[in-house]
């Protein structure tokens, strides 16, 4: 009976209000999201950690730890953010030298690492670190596979890339978010380029707004 009854109730909000309609949670394109599984795939055989920078509340790191836990994988997934939002120098800099708007800016400040942690409890194999990136040390969790770096501002972007580059393993890969001109978070799009050109990368870009490097 109990069943029945929800299942009405299921119905009834289905046909009668929008609350049923799918939604599609991700800031990622779809593309990206396949990206990120068909890499986790080519490196699964590479020794080394897969991290993942600037994390928010989560989506994509839920969304990779299902393929890791689905497909048995034994490595360390790191999770690294400030979990406090932006940090302020960064923020500046953009203002400063870049000449964005600071209510642009804004993001991120709901966020809290005890929560965070909670929530991914039940994968033993999932890392959170609370670190400004532009300070982590990578030698701490080297060799590094596979990173998906998703920072949205020039400084953590640039700084991530270049301290990185030194620990990714052969065969690794990068995939860097927000690689799209002219818009609030084009500080990643202008950090990549620089990276790239500057250290001559071999790189492609996929969908509207994501660069891979392979190293």
């Amino acid at each position: 009976m109990k069943k029945l009854f929800i299942e009405s109730i299921k119905k009834f909000i289905f046909n009668f209000t929008p609350f049923g309609a799918p939604a599609y949670s991700y800031n990622l394109e779809p593309i990206q999201l396949s990206e990120i599984i068909v890499s986790i795939e080519k490196i699964k055989n590479i020794k080394g950690s897969i991290c993942e920078i600037g994390v928010a509340r989560g989506m994509t790191s839920r969304f990779i730890c299902e393929h890791l836990k689905n497909q048995n994988y034994k490595e360390k997934f790191y999770c690294i953010d400030t979990f406090v939002s932006f940090e302020k120098e960064d923020i500046d800099f953009e203002i400063q030298n870049r000449k964005k708007n600071k209510k642009e800016l804004v993001g991120f400040s709901y966020n809290n690492f005890d929560r965070w942690k909670k929530n991914f409890i039940n994968f033993d194999f999932v890392q959170p670190i609370k670190a400004d990136i532009k300070k982590f040390d990578f030698n701490s969790i080297s060799p590094v596979k596979l990173v998906i770096l998703d920072v949205d501002l020039y400084k953590p972007t640039l700084i991530a890339l270049n301290n990185l580059k030194k620990y990714m393993v052969a065969g690794g890969i990068i995939i860097v978010d927000d690689v799209k001109n002219n818009n609030s978070w084009d500080g990643a799009h202008q950090a990549f380029y620089e990276f790239v050109k500057s250290n001559s990368y071999t790189y492609k870009v996929i969908g509207n707004k994501c660069g891979v490097i392979h190293f």
